[in-house]
């Protein structure tokens, strides 16, 4: 097991935070997160990474776009969102929307990392979610 995730798989249980370990050599933590305003449900994974003291989030399940929807209008909002937020970037991953963002970390300090950028990331996603929406129904 990866000791970062070790780490940070210790400090969720001590904030009795639900989480479970995922990946071939168990360096992934992932978690579920309702976003505050949407009510949306989001998989959020954090991927360690010993060799360069590293841990990398993923918000999943965000929003999946339709094939007709992926035009240079929702590129041009994703550059928009992209360049307000200064932490975390919103991507088109096949369909499906997904922040990320990056942090390097010690095994002592990677619980409140992960959960400053969890928070941070939620926010964000919230408002992309809102943003898509808005594009989708032109409001």
């Amino acid at each position: 097991m990866s000791i970062l995730a070790e780490a940070l798989s210790l400090q969720l249980k001590n904030k009795e935070i639900k989480h479970s370990i995922h990946g071939d050599n168990k360096e992934g933590v992932m978690m579920a997160q309702q976003l505050p305003t949407v009510k949306i449900p989001v998989k959020i994974l954090l991927l360690t990474d010993d060799k360069t003291n590293s841990v990398s989030l993923r918000i999943y399940g965000l929003y999946k776009m339709e094939e007709s929807e992926i035009t240079g209008t929702l590129f041009y909002l994703l550059n928009q969102m992209n360049a307000r937020y200064r932490w975390g970037k919103v991507v088109l991953d096949d369909q499906d929307i997904v922040i990320t963002s990056d942090a390097i970390v010690t095994p002592f300090d990677i619980g409140e990392i992960c959960l400053m950028l969890t928070y941070y990331c939620t926010q964000m996603a919230d408002e992309v979610y809102t943003a898509l929406e808005r594009l989708k129904y032109q409001l």
